[in-house]
This record gives structure tokens, C-alpha cells and sequence, in this order.
């Protein structure tokens, strides 16, 4: 005879398949902080339109680095710094973004959203 009834078995599995579910989050799955929520509106206001999916940033990236480093918002490799520095300087065919354009604020909170998935990165703002 089992150890365990049908109904205490069931519970049990569907318990066991609850926390392997949870434990199988990825950090895509935490919720932002309000500097990353922030950031991500700012990506989606300004910088969605090259590197969204099937874009032609994203599709410049792809060429030039592959097609895991192509989209921006999947990528858990950046860093906070590089991200600011790129936004604010320009690179290759991505034009600079002015103060006038974007905020030190604004580019805090958008490289706080980008470098969301990397495990090294700390919140930035």
C-alpha cells in the first residue's frame, strides 16, 4: 500500500511542481525597481525604435556581434557605465543623445533597466 493517499500524493506534486516552477524564475521574472520602471518607459519612448525586435539596430548588433548580443533588453552581459557612455557619446551610426535630450537621470534610469538581467550589476540610481 502507498505511504500516502491519492489526495496527500497529488498535493504533494503539485507543491513539488510549484517550488521547482519558482526556482526556475529568471531575473526577467523580478519585478523592476522604480529607477529600472523608470528606464524601461525611457527605452520604450526613445531607443525601442532601433533596438526593438527586427529593427535595424538591433539587426546592425546582430551582424556585428551576434544574435545574442543583438537585442538590448534580453542581453544580461551590460554594464552601467558602458550603457551611460554609449548613450551619451554616440556609437558608430547610434547618434549621441544630448542633456537636452535625455537627462543624466534619464540615462541613469535607462541603463539601470539594461543592465537589469546582468547577475554583476547593482541598481545604479
Amino acid at each position: 500500500m502507498s505511504r500516502f493517499s491519492g489526495a496527500r500524493a497529488m498535493s504533494l506534486a503539485v507543491a513539488f511542481q510549484l517550488s521547482l516552477a519558482s526556482s526556475l524564475a529568471t531575473a526577467a521574472d523580478v519585478p523592476l525597481t522604480p529607477s529600472q520602471e523608470q528606464g524601461k518607459k525611457l527605452f520604450h519612448a526613445t531607443c525601442i525604435y532601433c533596438h526593438g525586435e527586427k529593427v535595424w539596430g538591433t539587426f546592425t548588433l546582430e551582424r556585428r556581434m551576434g544574435k545574442d548580443h543583438a537585442l538590448l533588453e534580453k542581453r544580461d552581459d551590460l554594464v552601467g557605465a558602458y550603457v551611460k557612455t554609449v548613450i551619451r557619446a554616440g556609437l558608430g551610426s547610434m547618434p549621441p543623445y544630448r542633456r537636452t535630450e535625455l537627462s543624466d537621470a534619464d540615462i541613469e534610469a535607462i541603463a539601470a533597466y539594461l543592465t537589469r538581467l546582468n547577475p554583476s550589476s547593482k541598481e545604479i540610481s
